[in-house]
């Protein structure tokens, strides 16, 4: 199964290049250098050296500039090679390296404490396009945490799990409801659609106090509402607004913890999750970062992650989950246009590839 290249994907977190820290990591089938400059411009181009393929990530650093590890090319920020210091001078005034080793620089951009990979043909590469993530950028009021998982399983996968609320009372126990509903317990979702945008709603009205909330709002009442509406962008662009609020309240009264979700491929059999959580509650708090922390960490590695990843082996190598015929839930009617509208935006890219002409 092919990815999508002409849109945007989440590669990683600002605060990853802090210090001057290279960052080299695979995304969408390609090895990725990440760096800041030294005038704090974040830029990523490939992270192979072209003579014999070395990680330049593990490289050292010079301004602005990244070098070899193995026999010391040097490229410059934009990915051309500047220096060759195994010519006939062999010294640091050695400046006549090979033209054509040249790198692929790609798009990269930075919102909200998150950072934005373009893959594709540079020249469509959109900042208009990149999702809006503004409600769980760290501002006063709110904090924000962040996280990132690596998960072995085809990257839709990831994002059926994310559209899917139902599993939560079965997979989660820091999440579910328990078993003790009081008679007046309402549960309603619902899913639109407006071109390739998916708006996923679900709420849970006179729900037990889930631990979660304990957490966030140590003084919730112990019935709440819980909303959780999921925005979805292709491919993988996902934003939890959720909140707990008293039952017959409005959503300024209660607690709002809008999170980004973002799915991105490594390669066929795995991805990356990347995550953040902002919440407008009990902000002093290092133990409550640290609980979000832990929690987030733990339900992924032993909970979603786990059984997504049980999912991909039983599924013996297939990626389509569609071409298994599946079992369908109403409630799975989000993941499925998902999948449709990714499978025709695959189908666009490849007919416009096979529209361009050869270099």
């Amino acid at each position: 199964m092919a990815f999508l290249k002409n849109v945007w994907y989440c590669a990683g977190f600002s605060h990853e290049l802090d210090d001057g820290k290279f960052l080299g990591r695979k995304l969408v089938n390609e090895q990725v250098l990440m760096y800041r400059k030294e005038d704090g411009t974040a830029i990523a181009m490939s992270n192979i050296c072209p003579h014999r393929f070395a990680p330049l990530s593990e490289g050292p650093r010079f301004g602005d500039n990244v070098s070899c590890p193995y026999h010391g090319l040097e490229f410059d920020s934009t990915g051309q090679c500047v220096r060759n210091p195994n010519g006939d001078k062999g010294s640091k005034t050695d400046l006549n390296p090979p033209k054509v080793a040249r790198l692929k620089s790609y798009p990269f951009e930075e919102r909200w404490g998150i950072m934005f990979i373009w893959v594709g043909d540079p020249d469509k590469a959109d900042v208009a396009l990149i999702p809006d993530y503004s409600m769980t950028e760290e501002r006063p009021g709110h904090k924000t945490v962040f996280g990132s998982h690596k998960l072995d399983a085809h990257y839709q996968l990831a994002v059926d799990n994310l559209l899917d609320r139902t599993h939560v009372q079965f997979l989660h126990p820091r999440l579910n409801l328990g078993d003790q509903f009081a008679d007046n317990f309402e549960r309603k979702y619902s899913t639109e659609q407006t071109g390739d945008l998916i708006w996923d709603y679900h709420c849970e009205i006179n729900a037990p106090k889930m631990p979660l909330v304990a957490l966030l709002w140590p003084e919730a009442p112990d019935l709440m509402e819980y909303y959780f509406d999921v925005r979805w962008e292709a491919p993988a662009n996902m934003l939890l607004d959720s909140g707990s609020v008293a039952p017959n309240t409005n959503r300024e009264v209660g607690s709002h913890s809008p999170g980004a979700n973002m799915v991105t491929p490594i390669d066929e059999g795995s991805c990356y999750y990347f995550w953040n959580l902002c919440r407008d509650k009990n902000l002093d708090s290092p133990e409550t970062d640290m609980g979000i922390q832990k929690g987030v960490g733990e339900t992924f590695s032993q909970e979603d992650g786990r059984m997504v990843t049980l999912c991909q082996e039983m599924m013996e190598g297939e990626t389509d989950l569609l071409s298994m015929k599946p079992l369908l839930l109403p409630s799975d009617e989000a993941a499925v246009r998902a999948r449709r509208i990714i499978a025709k935006k695959l189908s666009e890219e490849a007919a416009e590839e096979a529209m361009e002409p050869a270099e």
